[in-house]
């Protein structure tokens, strides 16, 4: 979902997400994500002309997000299908 709010909110969410989980709880984020392998800048490249045609979906990175509120990132995998960029992130509450 973090591909779709707008970064201003970003902080928001992931706080009431620390707000919720005990400390070391976990955390799992599934998102679009910034293409890091050869293709995949074609996404945010359609994003740039229509963002329409992504439903207003664009690529972020979170890992650095979350460390700014509060949370660990213990993981990040990165997953491209059909040159379509994914990220999948486990992080703890610190």
């Amino acid at each position: 979902m973090f591909d779709l709010l707008a970064f201003s909110e970003m902080d928001r969410v992931l706080g009431e997400f620390k707000r919720v989980l005990k400390k070391d709880g976990r955390l799992v984020l599934v998102n679009m994500t910034v293409g890091e392998s050869f293709g995949s800048g074609i996404y945010s490249l359609i994003y740039r002309v229509s963002p329409k045609l992504f439903g207003g979906c664009r690529g972020v990175r979170l890992s650095d997000k979350l460390a700014q509120n509060g949370f660990d990132v213990i993981a990040r995998e990165y997953h491209q299908q059909i040159l379509f960029p994914s990220e999948v992130i486990l992080a703890l509450r610190k």
